[in-house]
């Protein structure tokens, strides 16, 4: 068995045969088939948010955009059977979706930077989603944290914009932008709190993690207005 496993669900219980995920949330798990299901429900926004995201691209005619909404949707799917399930097996999935989402921006900047062409955006973003994924197995029987793969991502995605704002940039896009990137900073205090159990309680329908989901959520919906009112600008300045 790798290291650092959380703990494992009592015998008897539905997922009680399977490896246990990497890190034990503050939610109590329950000997049922949803396991913790606070931190598993609290990814419908991802859904309802993903299909939004899905219908505006389409209806503004952004195929540029169209992979945000699918990713969230994937985000919300996997996020739930992972929280469902407490098992590493289906977590890894939400490894893999939250790498989508993330390629999705880091690719639309890297054409936006030009460091690659329009029509090699999507060898780019599906490398990316490839070699970040097949990382996780072997980073999770090492025993690293590999939320801080998604971490970096974000990171690399925050230098990304940098160094294009420092370009010029549409500020009322940014404005924007900076409502996103506060809705992310906020949801991760929320979750550090709830892991580290500095503000925690188990039987609570009030769980940090279950904020970091909500409040995501609507970051990732804040980063998608972003780059669809850039679209919008960059149409009217042609």
């Amino acid at each position: 068995m790798p290291p650092h496993l959380a703990p494992p669900l009592p015998p008897g219980c539905p997922w009680s045969g399977f490896t246990p995920p990497n890190v034990d949330w503050c939610e109590a798990e329950r000997c049922a088939v949803i396991v913790n299901p606070v931190d598993a429900w609290s990814n419908a926004l991802f859904l309802v948010l993903g299909l939004w995201m899905w219908r505006e691209a389409r209806r503004s005619g952004r195929w540029d955009l169209a992979r945000f909404g699918p990713a969230s949707v994937a985000i919300g799917v996997f996020s739930f059977a992972y929280h469902a399930s407490y098992t590493f097996a289906l977590q890894f999935f939400d490894f893999v979706a939250m790498f989508l989402f993330s390629f999705t921006v880091l690719a639309r900047n890297a054409v936006r930077l030009g460091w690659i062409l329009p029509a090699r955006e999507t060898r780019f973003f599906a490398i990316g989603v490839l070699g970040m994924s097949g990382l996780v197995p072997p980073l999770f029987y090492a025993g690293f944290p590999i939320q801080a793969l998604v971490g970096l991502l974000i990171a690399v995605g925050l230098a990304q914009e940098l160094r294009l704002r420092w370009r010029g940039g549409a500020d009322r896009a940014y404005r924007i932008y900076l409502v996103g990137l506060s809705l992310l900073g906020a949801a991760a205090v929320a979750s550090l709190l709830d892991v580290t159990r500095i503000s925690c309680d188990p039987q609570s329908l009030l769980q940090g993690h279950a904020v970091w989901h909500l409040l995501s959520a609507l970051a990732l919906a804040a980063f998608f207005s972003f780059y669809l009112t850039l679209s919008f600008q960059d149409r009217r300045s042609s």
